[in-house]
């Protein structure tokens, strides 16, 4: 075969390369980037139902306890499930409505007192800063309130009809979140056995393992930050009452809830709201019960919810405070709310899995163990030096016990 010859096969067959595999490369990333921007188009599409599966999904892991337990006592799992919403439903609609009650009250109370609101901002200008305004001149100008609500009545009805949709929207989402989370928790079992037996048996005890964990994990979280709210409620309706704040209920209800289900700024939204009703009420009143806050938290912290979430939430408190805000930054205040147990779940399945080695000694640090004991041992020299007033006085009981003879008679 001469040179020519080969030179042209050689070159037929780097033609031949060149057009068979670009077009399968063009290919790929066509269908590569059509199935890309398909997936992308398609989760866009579907993000309220995916968020609303989540919800259900969690509230199912809370609810489920509660449903096996009462299922063990010889209920049907339908009817189980439907005390189990219907108990969290009619606690759902007694919150709302207080609320509701409280927001159209304090809106009527500012209309009615805003002209004298006005009065008295116009007297503080003129006396303090020298202002001349006058109340008057600025009815004369826009009118007086009467006249001020039928100006803006059409943006007013405008807002009102965008808040209807709201609500009808809000609606609709609940009543799907209930469709799914009653058909997740009255066919557990059967939802159980079908993904169990698409996986062998090995895999099946891990996947049961990491579902024992989650549903204890989420529904330990629910059941003590429900009983937190249930003895801060009591606690701050029973403060309201005396102080005589309007509207006690829904205001006592909202520090509960708040407080103990929003991480995080759940503390200071929750107490920020009766502390501005009291204001608007009576200063003194609002001082009172900002020190009633205070008290009870602090009472909280380190009195009731360390026996509380002892064993429903081994989670740090930097851990949270880091879950929280990220997941406050991916799906907004509901991912704030579910980012605590799923941070609680993962953190308990990587100590399930993980395998944990002893410490080593160390010269510059010590042992978590070695810091204990290091402050007990000054805790206790310290009460060797200065005893408390408890125990001098039973030491000097004994001491006078010791010296007084006995004067028994034998």
């Amino acid at each position: 075969m001469t040179d020519s010859e080969r030179a042209q096969e050689t070159g037929s067959a780097e033609k031949n390369w060149y057009a068979v595999w670009m077009p399968r490369v063009a290919a790929a990333v066509v269908v590569g980037l059509a199935v890309g921007f398909g997936v992308i188009w398609v989760f866009e599409s579907t993000t309220d139902f995916l968020l609303m599966m989540l919800v259900a999904v969690f509230l199912a892991f809370a609810m489920l306890p509660a449903v096996d337990a009462l299922s063990k006592r010889g209920w049907r799992r339908g009817a189980a499930t439907g005390v189990v919403m219907g108990a969290g439903a009619v606690l759902i609609a007694i919150f709302a409505l207080a609320i509701f009650n409280l927001l159209i009250g304090q809106i009527n109370q500012l209309v009615d007192r805003l002209p004298d609101y006005a009065d008295t901002v116009t007297v503080w200008l003129n006396d303090s800063l020298s202002i001349e305004v006058d109340t008057a001149q600025l009815k004369e100008e826009f009118g007086d309130w009467d006249s001020i609500v039928s100006k803006y009545g059409d943006d007013i009805l405008g807002g009102a009809l965008g808040f209807t949709s709201s609500i009808l929207g809000i609606v609709f989402q609940a009543f799907t979140v209930a469709m799914f989370l009653f058909y997740i928790l009255a066919d557990a079992p059967r939802l159980r056995g079908a993904i169990m037996r698409s996986l062998p048996p090995a895999r099946q005890r891990t996947a049961d393992q990491l579902t024992t964990i989650s549903i204890e994990k989420v529904g330990g979280y629910v059941y003590s930050r429900g009983l937190l709210a249930i003895i801060s409620a009591s606690y701050h309706l029973v403060v309201f009452l005396v102080i005589g704040l309007p509207y006690p209920l829904a205001l006592a209800l909202w520090v509960g809830l708040v407080s103990q289900f929003v991480p995080t700024v759940g503390t200071y939204l929750a107490g920020a709201i009766p502390v501005i009703v009291a204001l608007i009420e009576n200063p003194i009143d609002a001082l009172w019960v900002l020190i009633a806050i205070v008290v009870y938290q602090q009472i909280e912290n380190y009195l009731i919810s360390p026996k509380v979430t002892a064993n429903t939430m081994d989670l740090h408190p930097a851990v949270a405070f880091g879950a929280a805000i990220v997941g406050a930054n991916l799906l907004g205040a509901l991912g704030a709310v579910l980012a605590i147990p799923v941070a609680a779940t993962i953190t308990a399945v990587v100590q399930t899995y993980s395998h944990r080695y002893n410490l080593i000694d160390s010269d510059d640090y010590e042992s978590p163990e070695q810091y204990e004991d290091r402050m007990a041992a000054k805790k206790a020299a310290r009460h060797e030096r200065n005893p408390s007033a408890k125990e001098r006085t039973d030491g000097d009981i004994s001491q006078q016990s010791e010296e007084e003879p006995d004067e028994t008679p034998p």
